[in-house]
């Protein structure tokens, strides 16, 4: 049954979905509009073949993982991220639609990946750690089966501790054959971009703010040239900017949402409207031009995603909701 919750002054209508109460849901794809997929603590995913209306869970392992980060392919494809040291970080596969699940990588025990991304044509996964020792960390598997260290991936080493924030695993992005990181922790947020065919990703420092426990959460590329970014600091909410635009070598920052804290991930949705969501609700921008933004749930929500139709939201709590792509 759906519930609706859209704020009565919007025309947007956000309507809640059943779900487990019990599995904080962090991470969320929707490869097409009637497959959705769904992970987060307690080692559970869940995946739905009617848009979210219903619901099957499954559990990778029987270890108490979080799993931040879902990435999937198809209705019966995809790849789940867990965070966490001692050997936590893990990527699981599935090939069936969640009935069964193969241990694909296991990070070592001072590996902290943060999220992963993969290409459409399944030829490329990239996933993203914390540096280690003043060297990257990076993970490259060109068939989701080989994963090979990737510690010269970047154009320069690492700032001291930099990393990343596994808030929406939406660090490590894959749009319109360009890859973009960003990073977090170190005395400047940078954004890491390159081409499908590039060699090595450059790295460009950002006005985000920065710091411990600060950076960017999510980032979405246009171009090589061209990308939207999202973050902030966890610790002093109150620290701008938090959203800025990148073209042609400048940052723009651009008009601040209305949710107080971080901003944890960043939704581009097909009509180029953008969706921003932490612990304070979910906000929507029309275009990034816009100045003007409409809350759409003050539900505590820590990811987005979008299909050619609709929007999905998670959080916390069991907490799913299901949108119509917004039209500008």
């Amino acid at each position: 049954m759906l519930v609706s919750s859209a704020l009565l002054a919007l025309a947007i209508d956000v309507q809640v979905l059943a779900t487990r109460p019990d599995v904080n849901w962090i991470g969320v794809s929707s490869p097409s509009p009637d497959v959705v997929w769904i992970s987060g603590s307690k080692a559970t995913i869940g995946r739905s073949t009617d848009g979210g209306n219903t619901w099957q869970y499954s559990q990778p392992t029987s270890n108490d993982l979080q799993f931040r980060d879902i990435e999937a392919l198809d209705d019966r494809h995809a790849y789940a991220l867990s965070i966490g040291n001692n050997g936590d970080s893990r990527v699981y596969h599935t090939s069936n639609g969640g009935r069964d699940w193969q241990l694909s990588f296991r990070a070592g025990g001072n590996q902290f990946l943060n999220c992963l991304a993969i290409s459409p044509s399944r030829n490329e996964i990239w996933v993203y750690g914390d540096s280690i020792d003043g060297q990257w960390d990076l993970v490259r598997s060109p068939d989701g089966r080989n994963w090979l260290p990737s510690r010269n991936a970047i154009d320069g080493p690492p700032q001291g501790a930099e990393g990343g924030l596994a808030a929406s695993g939406g660090c490590v992005r894959f749009r319109n054959n360009v890859w973009a990181i960003g990073t977090a922790n170190a005395s400047t947020a940078r954004l890491l971009i390159k081409s499908s065919f590039g060699i090595r990703f450059k790295a460009i420092d950002t006005p985000i703010v920065a710091g411990p426990s600060a950076g960017i959460a999510s980032v979405w590329p246009f171009s090589e040239k061209h990308a939207l970014l999202v973050g902030g600091d966890l610790n002093h909410p109150e620290r701008r900017p938090r959203i800025v635009e990148y073209k042609d070598g400048d940052f723009t920052p651009l008009a601040e949402p209305p949710l107080a804290g971080a901003l944890y991930s960043l939704t581009v949705t097909p009509n180029k409207g953008l969706i921003v969501s932490n612990p304070a609700g979910v906000a929507y921008l029309p275009t990034s031009a816009s100045e003007t933004w409409q809350v759409l749930t003050e539900a505590n929500v820590w990811n987005s995603v979008c299909n050619l139709d609709s929007c999905f939201l998670v959080g916390k709590d069991g907490y799913a909701a299901r949108l119509s792509v917004p039209q500008n």
